[in-house]
């Protein structure tokens, strides 16, 4: 360093605590935005560590697949049946306190499951920032299990994060509903990267669901519209793309007696490219769910620049709306068929959604902006919370 020179600033340091990471979609899409975020957190510069859990042995990490650290740490299930939020790991929430002592804030994605709770009550004593985000999990719940866990647990567990994020005005009522302050939320966004594919329109038309095969995706009704269209002349192929989590059978009933199987096509859980890969090449990509807080495939689509069928019940319609990115329509069988009729009429109105649906994201959904947003709430997180432990790491770095 030259004499008189200003010595570089250390890149700051994040730790990332995430639920499970895998195997496959059992992940979900909260670990997916936690991976998305480290990497955009590396780009712009700061040093990222990312720990989520892994059901089974963990799978080994090769140097270089990513922009950032990432460790897993196995995981099990106490008892047959247990879910997601009963899985255990007591090594995850040990490493995070114990290297979270050493970074300038740690960030949780904390679903009321136990790995990312039981991180968050032991990080309590460390002093370090936390940064608390909850996708929309965290809600109020009339179920007695649920109110047991919130009265013990909750209530003191809301104490502890210098800063909750937010995606939606819903989630900030549910969490001043369980004792989290307003002043202590900030909204942000979720993101991906600009992609290297772009969409282009398909030949011969293709509707695509690329989603979990769950009650509140409502695959059905994304099949029980796709007959009514083909019933009313609309020349189309069908492709529903994601993992099974209870409603395969009843998709696959509707088909075989729909008149028109070949129509349709089940794919099975496909990787992140073969999602990118089939968006890039439908007419259309078609979201019938029911209280969906915040789609990231719809986002994932967007980055894409496909024309988009999206519920009213997404919580990115006014976004949508506002832009004119996007059809919305009412999750209904009827109102689905007759979007994908119109704008499967008119090749116009596709090349204008698509344009407002890149434009769209480049404007708030960037993974660059979201860096930057996410480094400042960081260091405002860190600057509004000065812990014994972080005292004492202050005073170590004189």
């Amino acid at each position: 360093m030259a004499d008189g020179q200003a010595p570089e600033p250390r890149p700051l340091r994040v730790l990332q605590v995430g639920g499970l990471a895998g195997p496959g979609a059992a992940a979900g899409g909260v670990w997916a935005v936690a991976r998305m975020q480290s990497a955009a957190l590396a780009a712009a510069g700061a040093a990222v560590e990312l720990v989520g859990g892994w059901l089974g042995a963990p799978p080994p990490v090769k140097a270089g697949t990513s922009p950032h650290g990432v460790r897993y740490f196995r995981v099990h299930r106490p008892f047959p049946g247990a879910k997601l939020r009963g899985l255990v790991s007591l090594a995850l929430p040990r490493y995070a306190a114990a290297h979270g002592r050493t970074a300038d804030v740690v960030h949780v994605h904390l679903c009321r499951d136990f790995i990312t709770t039981a991180a968050t009550l032991l990080l309590r004593r460390t002093g370090v920032p936390v940064v608390a985000q909850t996708h929309g999990m965290l809600v109020p719940s009339v179920a007695a299990p649920v109110r047991v866990f919130d009265r013990i647990i909750t209530r003191h567990m809301v104490r502890i994060p210098a800063l909750w994020l937010t995606l939606t005005a819903q989630e900030e009522q549910d969490l001043q509903q369980l004792g989290v302050r307003p002043s202590r939320m900030r909204r942000v966004v979720n993101a991906v990267p600009d992609p290297v594919l772009r969409w282009s329109d398909p030949e011969q038309q293709v509707f695509l669901f690329a989603a979990r095969l769950a009650a509140r995706k409502q695959p059905a009704v994304f099949v029980q519209a796709a007959i009514e269209a083909l019933d009313a002349g609309l020349d189309a192929r069908f492709i529903l793309a994601g993992p099974d989590q209870g409603e395969a059978e009843k998709v696959r009933a509707l088909i075989a007696g729909s008149g028109h199987a070949e129509r349709f096509e089940l794919t099975g859980e496909l990787g992140p490219k073969d999602v990118q890969a089939a968006m890039g090449q439908c007419t259309a990509f078609v979201l019938p769910s029911l209280n969906e807080p915040y789609p990231m495939a719809v986002i994932e689509a967007a980055a894409l620049g496909v024309p988009l069928i999206v519920s009213t019940e997404c919580g990115l319609a006014p976004d949508l709306e506002q832009a004119g990115a996007a059809v919305l329509s009412e999750p209904t069988a009827a109102a689905l068929a007759e979007a994908m009729r119109k704008l499967g009429a008119d090749a116009q109105a596709r090349n204008g959604l698509s344009a407002r649906a890149l434009n769209l994201h480049r404007a708030i959904w960037s993974a660059d902006i979201l860096a930057q947003d996410l480094l400042s709430r960081y260091r405002l997180a860190s600057s509004s919370k000065q812990g014994p432990g972080a005292r004492r790491r202050k005073e170590g770095t004189r």
